[in-house]
């Protein structure tokens, strides 16, 4: 296995998209279906092979369609998607209902709108430019939907595709296993390579949704067009234009930071 991808922050979009191209220079057919087994056996060992007590995140991102590979290995059933349907790319959501995993709930927060964003105290949240505001798009979409999963349904655990290589904080417990107030969390794949992550996907001849086809889409992955981090405000509007112009066209009568984008862009068409 050769790993040349290094933290997030150290690569670029096409650097990992170079690497998908060739997976097969990089991890072998063997070396993850090895490590699938591997992670299968030890989510059964940490459920005491009672694999319905638990519920997966699934995001139709690549780590999450790597862990659903995991997942359906261990015989693991549920899964949990969070979404914020009016800031979400139109097309991440027609995929996800086209591809989605059997046994997903779907959490919807219908609070966050254009409108939303427009007030006063959000606008930081409207492409946030520190790691603080981002996070708040994880607190409203995938947080939120685990919290209200767990007080709903009360599975023993939560296993997520969090990984130590993307940047994710894994406590030094067995299995790394992570227990708050409100539940219970397990990270079956916490020790992969981004390498590992893209050869399960493609081994398992896995589709990937439209976003990594985008621009910047393999640094931003999932989530809502409001909570990219690519650049400036404007850079920002400008990608999220050139992905869905839709959604701007969309949130301008409510957002007046979209309005006055779309002005100043249709004025330099001219």
């Amino acid at each position: 296995m050769r790993q040349v991808l290094k933290a997030k922050s150290a690569y670029s979009n096409d650097d990992v998209q170079r690497v998908y191209d060739s997976i097969g220079d990089y991890v072998t057919e063997e070396e993850a279906d090895a490590a699938v087994t591997a992670a299968a056996a030890e989510t059964l060992t940490v459920l005491n092979n009672r694999p319905d007590d638990a519920v997966y995140g699934w995001s139709g991102g690549k780590d999450s369609i790597a862990l659903q590979v995991v997942m359906e290995r261990a015989g693991v059933r549920r899964a949990l998607l969070g979404t914020i349907p009016h800031v979400e790319f139109r097309a991440y959501l027609d995929w996800c209902d086209a591809h989605q995993p059997d046994g997903l709930t779907v959490i919807e927060n219908r609070t966050v709108t254009p409108a939303w964003l427009a007030l006063p105290q959000n606008d930081r949240y409207l492409f946030p430019t520190n790691s603080t505001d981002g996070y708040r798009w994880t607190m409203l979409g995938t947080r939120r939907a685990q919290h209200l999963y767990q007080e709903e349904h009360g599975p023993r655990l939560q296993i997520y595709g969090r990984r130590t290589a993307d940047g994710n904080s894994i406590p030094p417990t067995d299995h790394g296993i992570h227990r708050t107030r409100r539940l219970t969390s397990y990270c079956p794949m916490r020790t992969w390579s981004h390498e590992l992550v893209l050869a399960v996907i493609h081994y398992n001849r896995r589709c990937l949704p439209p976003v990594y086809s985008w621009p910047n889409g393999w640094r931003t992955g999932t989530g809502s067009w409001p909570g990219r981090r690519v650049g400036t405000r404007d850079a920002s509007f400008a990608e999220t234009y050139s992905i869905e112009p839709d959604r701007l066209h969309e949130a301008a009568p409510d957002l007046p930071a979209a309005a006055d984008w779309l002005r100043r862009h249709e004025e330099t068409a001219l």
